[in-house]
Formats: C-alpha cells, sequence, structure tokens
C-alpha cells in the first residue's frame, strides 16, 4: 500500500519530482557536481566501516550510495524520498553497484518517517545526511525533533546542504513576495543559507558544528529568445512546485505583473550572449546532537 502524504504541499512536490525523476541527474549533474562527495566528508568519521545511516530526500540516491561505499559490508544505509520513480532510481542504482544488501531505499514522507520497527528501532543512526532538500521541508525544527528523539544517537551527527543563489529562482521570489505571495520555503534560503541553518538550529537539541560555503558550481540560464524565456517563465511559474507552490491562489492580473516584474529583474543578470550566469555556492551545516 502507497504511503499517504501529509499536505498539498507534500503531494505538489511528489508530483514534480516523480514527473522529472529520469531526467534529473541530468538536469543537475553540473549545478550539483561533487556536492555528494563533500557533503559525505563533512560528516567524518560519523560515516566510517560499520556506521548506520539516514538520508532524508535522497533522490536518485547519489550521497546513499556514496555512503553505501564509506561503511562497508557491516554498515546500513537507509534513502527515503516522496518520489516513488526517484525510489525506484536509486533501488535500481544499488543493485548496479553491488551495494543493494547494505542500503534500502523506501517511499516515504519526512514529515512522517513511519519507518519498520523491528528493523529500525529507535535512536539506530549515527548521522543523517540531506542533500539540497532542507529548504523544502514544510517544518524542518518539527523534523530536527524527530531526529532527535527518534532516529540519531546521542553524539550523532546531521549532514546537509543547500545551495544558492539560483538566480532565476531568487528573483521570482524579490518580485513576487512584495506582490501578495506566500511561499511555503523561507526565501532567505536562497540568499543567505548560512544565517538560515543558523536560526534552524538555534533552540533545538543539536549544536551546529559548522556551516560553511564548501563548493561552487555554474549555473547557466539561456534567455535570449522570447520562447526561452517562457520556457523559464513556466518552469518557475508551474514546474517548480518547491518555488511557486500557492501561485495559484493570486488573480491573474497580479500573476501577470509578477511576471512582467521578473522579466524585467532578469534583465540585470542576462549577458549579451542572452544567458543568466551565476555562480551557486554549497553550504554545508554538521550539526550534533546533544548527549
Amino acid at each position: 500500500m502507497p504511503p499517504s502524504f501529509s499536505t498539498p504541499y507534500v503531494n505538489a512536490l511528489q508530483t514534480f519530482y516523480n514527473t522529472v525523476g529520469k531526467s534529473y541527474n541530468n538536469m543537475t549533474s553540473k549545478v550539483h557536481a561533487g556536492g555528494p562527495e563533500r557533503l559525505i566528508a563533512a560528516a567524518g568519521p560519523a560515516i566510517s566501516p560499520g556506521s548506520s545511516i539516514l538520508d532524508l530526500a535522497t533522490g536518485t540516491g547519489k550521497v546513499a550510495l556514496l555512503a553505501a561505499q564509506k561503511v562497508g559490508p557491516s554498515g546500513h544505509i537507509l534513502g527515503i524520498d516522496i518520489s516513488s520513480t526517484f525510489v525506484d532510481i536509486a533501488r535500481e542504482e544499488a543493485a548496479k553497484q553491488g551495494v543493494a544488501s547494505r542500503v534500502e531505499f523506501l517511499h516515504r514522507d519526512v514529515t512522517r518517517l513511519d519507518l519498520p520497527a523491528e528493523k529500525y528501532a529507535p535512536r539506530w543512526a549515527d548521522a543523517v545526511t540531506c542533500g539540497s532538500a532542507i529548504m523544502m521541508f514544510p517544518e524542518p525544527k518539527k523534523m530536527l525533533g524527530v531526529l532527535a528523539t527518534e532516529v540519531l544517537k546521542p553524539g550523532g551527527v546531521l549532514v546537509a546542504d543547500a545551495w544558492g543563489p539560483v538566480v532565476p529562482a531568487k528573483v521570482f521570489l524579490d518580485v513576487a513576495v512584495p506582490r501578495g505571495f506566500v511561499p511555503t520555503m523561507d526565501p532567505r534560503w536562497l540568499s543567505e543559507a548560512d544565517g538560515m541553518f543558523e536560526r534552524l538550529f538555534e533552540g533545538t537539541e543539536f549544536d551546529l558544528v559548522r556551516v560553511e560555503r564548501e563548493g561552487e558550481s555554474e549555473a547557466r540560464f539561456d534567455v535570449g529568445t522570447e520562447e526561452k524565456i517562457e520556457a523559464l517563465w513556466k518552469s518557475m511559474s508551474v514546474d517548480q512546485t518547491w518555488l511557486n507552490f500557492g501561485l495559484e491562489k493570486l488573480d491573474e492580473g497580479t500573476v501577470l505583473e509578477i511576471k512582467k516584474a521578473w522579466i524585467e529583474e532578469l534583465k540585470k543578470y542576462t549577458n549579451d550572449e542572452g544567458s543568466v550566469v551565476a555562480k551557486v555556492g554549497q553550504w554545508i551545516a554538521v550539526a550534533a546532537l546533544k548527549e
């Protein structure tokens, strides 16, 4: 029986990622290049032979599969994701890499882990990883509480990252929020991820060990023709539900005003070749559960 998901927002995310699932790795390969490797490295000895790891929002399994190589045959990795397409891809890749015996992928909502009790007793994990997703979680502080009481061993480590700024998305929120759009995610994740990580761990059961910009890539968006601009607008305003969820609540005139402002603002970032090119940083946060 497929799991039920918690909110319309989470359902919208599931639909988006199921739709892009098979092309996701190609879509993100340049922007996220080296990201999973740096995330695993940041965990230090928490991911080592024999470790047990939970990978939240595992996607196509890149982080989980790298962790599986490090923990060896005596370790165990659990990756969960809301996208059944992603989970299927991750399972296939685990089989190809010969690590299926030590890594499991489950179709789950991070806000409702609902893990098999016979296999995942309370406080079972040495580390939790979360690549490129924590900014999308509906209630990230609540999620930290679940990790602290149900998942991580005392002293266990949480390693998460956030990439930014993604210029077209940042500009979308910059012009949409003043015009009445209420985003599900905090727009500050796209411009000040370090500060957002600091705020996230305040008042929780975790000590923030460090948050640093540990990697960088280049993002390029072609906006040289009206067709290209329309395609990018559709991506921002329709397809990317993590960004635009709730936009449909605004009237048509307001959405058109947002679109016009977005196009005008995007021109400030467009080069002579008709492309928006920007450096995108990977901010990695490492936090330890208080003992």
